[in-house]
């Protein structure tokens, strides 16, 4: 990777087993920044969540062409998300998304306030597994073509409480310890500028690095289930297609009752999401999110979404009596959500000739 104060962190994973439904995504490039907060402490518990954020890439089911994950030695202009997308979007960056945050100690251990931002540039990625689009035929046997993006481009997080123990363990990825065994071992050398990964463990990750081939040991930085932390690695692997990792992430997240409403809200689309892209369907929860807000225009635009869906999954021959059903369940909760939408909006019209005429 060209350019001053980045580490680049190729991850390549060889030798797993693809199901047939995944998504050849182009390697997403996730940034983690410089955090903001005293010295060495703030290096520390960024070079922790730098390889924490690599076991996001664990799923060997995963869609894999590689990914940038680009360790940042200089700090962006300010702790605020349009200082993270300007850094972002440097020539030498480029970044999709970035987990970024502020540190502090705290009693015996570190305190991080943590965020998640999604750059303008992942938008521009020539596959975005992401996306979810359907094709219909309206009521009037024309064909509409309707797409869903990520409702979200900025979230933060509640604190999290860090082990002390865990974060000092790296002080930057560059010169961390490799050893000869996953557990356990002689140390045989130490990272170099890039690194290539083989095998992802919660405990260990196999990499090459400068011609050898060894284990860095990891340990949980939380002392808890973070809904932070899987919130991002549900987020990273839902970008590339790894429909049962990001199911599995985000089920870390609804397990949290103490989850703040609209995070909760944002976890329940992605899971359904997720189920629907991997061939089955979201509905009960995206209906969980919708009960929660309903107010929520993405909650009830996804929750359309569902119903279109379900009516496509039908099309090819489906009972009339069974048709009828999702067609009425469909005008009702157009009906219903409606007024959440401007009365210009395309998006909204194309249900609406999906659907039918206004009730």
């Amino acid at each position: 990777m060209a350019g001053r104060g980045w580490f680049p962190g190729l991850l390549l994973l060889f030798g797993l087993l693809f199901t047939a439904g995944a998504v050849a995504a182009e390697p997403l490039r996730l940034l983690v920044p410089a955090f903001f907060g005293p010295e060495p402490l703030s290096q520390q518990v960024r070079t922790s969540l730098y390889f924490e954020m690599i076991k996001a890439f664990s799923a060997i089911d995963a869609p894999d062409k590689g990914a940038w994950i680009l360790y940042g030695e200089e700090p962006a202009a300010a702790p605020t998300h349009d200082a993270i997308l300007a850094t972002a979007a440097w020539p030498s960056v480029r970044a999709d998304l970035a987990i970024w945050g502020q540190v502090h100690a705290f009693d015996d251990g570190v305190v991080l306030q943590l965020y998640l931002s999604l750059t303008p540039l992942l938008r521009q990625r020539q596959v975005r597994p992401e996306l979810w689009s359907l094709t219909l035929r309206g009521r009037d046997r024309k064909q509409y073509q309707l797409s869903l993006d990520l409702p979200g481009r900025y979230y933060a997080f509640e604190p999290v409480l860090l082990s002390r123990e865990a974060i000092l363990q790296f002080s930057s990825p560059q010169g961390t310890k490799l050893y000869s065994a996953r557990q356990g071992g002689e140390p045989i050398g130490s990272v170099g500028e890039v690194m290539r990964f083989y095998e992802i463990y919660d405990d260990a990750l196999l990499i090459a690095t400068d011609g050898r081939k060894g284990w860095v040991h990891t340990r949980a930085i939380t002392r808890s289930d973070s809904e932070a932390l899987a919130f991002a690695k549900g987020m990273v692997r839902l970008l590339r297609g790894d429909w049962r990792g990001a199911q599995q992430s985000f089920a870390i997240v609804l397990a949290n009752p103490a989850v703040p409403q609209g995070l909760r809200i944002q976890a329940l689309l992605y899971t359904g999401l997720a189920m629907e892209k991997g061939g089955g369907s979201g509905r009960k929860e995206f209906e969980a999110a919708y009960r929660l807000n309903r107010l929520d225009r993405s909650a009830a635009a996804y929750l359309l979404m569902n119903c279109l869906a379900d009516l496509a999954r039908m099309q090819a021959g489906a009972d009339s009596a069974v048709q009828a059903a999702a067609l009425a369940r469909g005008r009702q909760t157009l009906n219903t959500t409606r007024p959440l939408f401007a009365v210009d909006d395309p998006w909204l019209h194309k249900v609406e000739q999906i659907l039918g005429e206004k009730d």
